[in-house]
């Protein structure tokens, strides 16, 4: 089953076991490195994911804010190139960068 993420209204689908493996980087993450960047929505956002997958419903994850900077910052790391991680980490970038402008 595919975890679907929603960035700007686009759909961006991500496979159970990379969806699993991001849920687990974001809770190693909020856990060991409160307050560095992408921590914010980073324990929500492992919740949300572990929801879907545990009720099998395909209901998008909307993505903004505290949740695409922790999707962001959990993506940076390269990880073996997918094309569903790598659209997925893209979209977000393009939401970070406009933020970034913004400050």
């Amino acid at each position: 089953m595919d975890v679907v993420f929603e960035v700007a209204s686009q759909p961006y689908p991500l496979e159970e076991h990379a969806a699993t493996l991001m849920a687990e980087n974001l809770r190693v993450k909020a856990a060991h490195e409160p307050g560095a960047e992408g921590t914010v929505g980073a324990r929500a956002l492992a919740d949300a994911i572990e929801l879907r997958l545990i009720e099998d419903t395909a209901d998008p994850i909307t993505l903004g804010g505290d949740g695409a900077e922790a999707v962001y910052y959990a993506l940076s790391v390269p990880n073996g190139g997918s094309g569903q991680l790598r659209a997925l980490h893209d979209a977000v970038k393009r939401l970070h960068d406009e933020l970034e402008r913004k400050s």
